[in-house]
């Protein structure tokens, strides 16, 4: 097995075989105009090249390549090369199709322009495509241009991650998995096999993958606890999580690399960590870079899984996380410091996420004007990180996941209202001592939306009684636990309003000040 990057300049005379356990060439007229608007508007600019995907291929003993992934991309590349042939007199590769007999000869003497071929669908869908490239070429204002620019940034700087599968591999059992369900390689699958490479290793190749292999597995797994994921992050970002630690190595170590690969470029980790490594030439260079490499991701794992057992820590930046700073800087914040420090800072931090003073008059007004629902949530949800950091006498983790549940399409978040305006009709209080957070599910259902207080806290004490999640504080807010001597549990009154926003001022500065637990 190897793994590298070849221009499309670099393909030139080899000899691609696609196989018959593929489907033939199917892309339409968007797919084809999507790839030539990418290519045309990418800039070269600083030597930046453009990378389209892995082409996965497998040595064939005739010295042709069978290509397992990528034949969609390679065949329209193709067809654009063979219409660019008459100007420019440059000879592409070579490429044939299994399920035709005769594809290799339709292809090699492809004109630069024709008519629909429908003698089978293969044919129909090449020179359909054909058309839409000369279609394309012809809507740029300047056909002869356009075509030089696209031609010489695929010869120069358009790129397939070239990979190349070990001889012993089944091609139809990787074909199976990054098809079905039209799941790609992702950049950790690739830097895997970079790092698996058995020119890697100098003695016990077999043992040496085995334990990288095993301890990548484990730490995916303890990724896939969305528990402790969507504590570090917002959404799912790919289909292996672990790329998440390579994205924050890559980022360090695309500063350190000869020629930086551009942050917006596709597999972006992989291509810095295959940079990184293409400048090595002796195998124990190589070795070495494999060992410190891996031993940074499992102390970066490590690390954050010290954060989430540490449950003030977990709450912090927990916290940090949801309001959009990134976990990059939380590293470097905590990086070379004592524990106490680091949760000093760590508040520091937090309290940046709030504008003003945090006292009652202060916040009766931080509110006001404020347009942004997000920033609301984010004090109301501070709101309870501080109640359960400085006044559970045995902390609980915040279910993160849940809150963040909207992005697997499960819970969204409101500011819900606590006095309704059909409590007496009269106009909407945006005021803080009226707000608190609440699913949207709940908020939005017509059982609860405009009930009455005492209404909405047996809509909620009922949700929570079937398991569902409601915030700690919005329920302390229904049961009155912030008012001392509340008389009256129908309404949410005045006194319950002051009580309410005297209890929010009081716990945020016993959180910034340190707490009880902090």
């Amino acid at each position: 097995m190897s793994i590298n990057t070849k221009t499309i300049g670099e393909l030139k005379d080899l000899r691609f075989f696609v196989p018959a356990y593929q489907r033939g060439y199917r892309w339409m007229e968007h797919e084809v105009t999507a790839l030539l608007e990418d290519i045309s508007e990418f800039s070269t600019e600083g030597n930046k090249r453009y990378c389209i995907q892995p082409l996965i291929i497998k040595h064939r003993d005739d010295g042709s390549y069978e290509v397992v992934d990528g034949q969609q991309r390679l065949t329209t590349i193709y067809i654009f090369m063979k219409i660019a042939e008459s100007k420019t007199e440059y000879t592409t590769f070579d490429l044939e199709y299994e399920t035709r007999k005769n594809s290799q000869e339709f292809l090699s003497t492809l004109p630069a322009q024709g008519e629909i071929n429908e003698d089978n669908i293969d044919y129909f869908h090449i020179t359909t495509a054909r058309k839409t490239i000369n279609d394309w070429l012809d809507s740029q204002g300047n056909r002869f241009k356009a075509l030089t620019e696209v031609y010489n940034k695929m010869i120069d700087s358009v790129f397939f991650i070239w990979y190349v599968m070990p001889p012993e591999s089944d091609p139809i059992e990787m074909f199976t998995k990054v098809n079905l369900g039209k799941i790609p390689l992702t950049s950790a699958e690739l830097i895997k096999a970079l790092l698996l490479n058995k020119d890697n290793f100098s003695d016990d190749i077999y043992k040496r993958q085995m334990e990288i292999s095993l301890d990548w597995d484990r730490i995916e797994q303890g990724l896939r606890d969305d528990s402790f994921w969507y504590f570090l992050n917002q959404k799912e970002e790919s289909g292996t999580r672990i790329d998440m630690l390579f994205e924050l190595l890559a980022n360090e170590e695309n500063a350190r690399i000869p020629k930086p690969i551009t942050k917006d470029q596709n597999y972006f980790s992989f291509l810095v960590f295959l940079s990184a490594m293409n400048v090595l030439t002796d195998k124990s260079e190589k070795e070495k870079y494999v060992k410190n490499l891996w031993g940074k991701v499992q102390a970066r794992y490590a690390e954050f899984r010290d954060w989430y057992e540490d449950l003030d820590k977990y709450h912090i930046v927990g916290y940090l996380i949801v309001t959009g700073v990134k976990i990059s800087d939380i590293v470097d914040l905590m990086r070379g410091k004592r524990k106490s420090t680091v949760k000093n800072d760590l508040l520091d931090r937090a309290r940046k996420t709030i504008s003003g003073n945090i006292d009652e008059p202060a916040l009766m007004n931080v509110v006001k004007g404020v347009t942004d629902s997000r920033k609301i949530r984010n004090l109301l949800l501070l709101l309870n990180i501080a109640t359960l950091v400085c006044k559970s006498e045995k902390q609980y983790r915040f279910p993160f996941y849940i809150y963040k549940g909207e992005a697997k399409g499960s819970y969204k978040w409101d500011v819900e209202h606590i006095h309704a305006n059909a409590d007496d009709s009269g106009e909407t209080d945006d005021t803080l001592w009226n707000l608190t957070l609440l699913d949207s599910n709940t908020n939005r259902d017509p059982r609860y939306a405009a009930k009455p207080f005492n209404d909405k806290r047996t809509i909620i004490l009922d949700r929570e009684s079937k398991g569902l999640f409601v915030p700690l504080c919005t329920k302390n807010i229904f049961l009155k636990s912030y008012t001392q001597n509340p008389v009256d549990m129908v309404i949410w009154g005045d006194d319950d309003k002051l009580s309410y926003v005297s209890a929010f001022a009081r716990t945020l500065n016993d959180f910034f000040e340190g707490g009880s637990h902090v």
